[in-house]
C-alpha cells in the first residue's frame, strides 16, 4: 500500500504528511539545485525576477531591440549590391548568370537560418553547449554542403534541359551551392554557439549576423566559379 511522504524537521522530528494532490499541484524541487541556480545566475549579472518574458515586453521594447539588427542585415544587402557591382563585367558577358542571384543569395539564407534553428533547439534542450563548437560547425557545414550538393545536380539537370541556360552556367551553379551552404550552415552554427557564449540571445542576432555575412560572400563564391568554369577575363568584356 503506498503511504505518502511525510515532512521532517532537520531533528528527524516528523512535523506531518503529504498527499498525493499536493504532490501533482506543487512539484518538489531539490533545494540545492535552486540554490544553485541563484548562484549561476548572479556570476553572470542576472536576476532570477529580470529574466525576459515576452508576454510583458512592449511593442517599443521589440522594435527596440530588432531594429538595430535589421539595420546590420539592411548593410548586408548593400554589401551584396557592391559585389554585384563589381562583377559586372562577368554579368555582362554571361547574362543568364543574373538569373541565379536571388537563388543563390535565398539559398545561403535559408540554409543558414535552418542551422541556427537547429543549434538554438538543441543549445534549449541541453542537448549541445557553447562548448562543442568544433563538433557542432563540422557536422553541420558537412550536412550543408550534401543539401546543396543535392539542389546543384537539380540545378544542372534543368540547365542540360533548358536551352536558355548554358551547361557550363549550371555547372558553375551545382559547384557554388555546395560551398555556400557548407559556409551558411558552418556560419550560422559558429555565430548561434558565440551568441549564447556572451549572453545574447541567439534567435535575435544570429540570424541577421549570418544573413549580413553571407549574402554578399555566397556571391563572391559564385562569381569567383562562374569566371574559372566560364574563362572569363576582364578584356575579354572590352573587346
Amino acid at each position: 500500500m503506498w503511504q505518502a511522504p511525510c515532512i521532517c524537521h532537520s531533528d528527524c522530528a516528523r512535523l506531518g504528511l503529504v498527499d498525493g494532490k499536493a504532490i501533482a499541484m506543487f512539484p518538489v524541487h531539490s533545494v540545492d539545485s535552486g540554490s544553485k541556480r541563484r548562484d549561476k545566475l548572479k556570476q553572470h549579472d542576472i536576476d532570477d525576477n529580470e529574466e525576459p518574458n515576452y508576454s510583458r515586453e512592449g511593442v517599443l521594447d521589440i522594435a527596440r531591440s530588432r531594429t538595430g539588427w535589421l539595420l546590420v542585415f539592411c548593410i548586408g544587402l548593400l554589401l551584396a549590391a557592391v559585389v554585384v557591382e563589381q562583377f559586372e563585367d562577368v554579368l555582362a558577358g554571361h547574362v543568364e548568370l543574373s538569373f541565379f542571384v536571388p537563388l543563390i543569395m535565398g539559398h545561403g539564407g535559408n540554409t543558414g537560418s535552418q542551422s541556427v534553428t537547429t543549434v538554438i533547439r538543441a543549445l534549449a534542450l541541453k542537448q549541445v553547449t557553447n562548448k562543442d563548437v568544433v563538433r557542432v560547425v563540422a557536422k553541420e557545414a558537412t550536412a550543408g554542403c550534401m543539401m546543396g550538393a543535392v539542389l546543384g545536380l537539380c540545378i544542372l539537370a534543368f540547365s542540360w534541359v533548358w536551352s536558355g541556360i548554358s551547361l557550363q552556367v549550371g555547372a558553375a551553379v551545382s559547384i557554388a551551392l555546395p560551398l555556400v551552404s557548407l559556409w551558411a550552415n558552418g556560419l550560422g552554427a559558429l555565430l548561434t554557439l558565440l551568441a549564447d557564449r556572451l549572453h545574447f540571445d541567439p534567435a535575435v542576432t544570429s540570424v541577421p549576423f549570418m544573413t549580413t555575412i553571407v549574402d554578399s560572400t555566397g556571391l563572391i563564391i559564385y562569381f569567383y566559379i562562374a569566371k574559372w568554369m566560364l574563362g572569363f577575363n576582364s578584356s575579354e568584356a572590352h573587346q
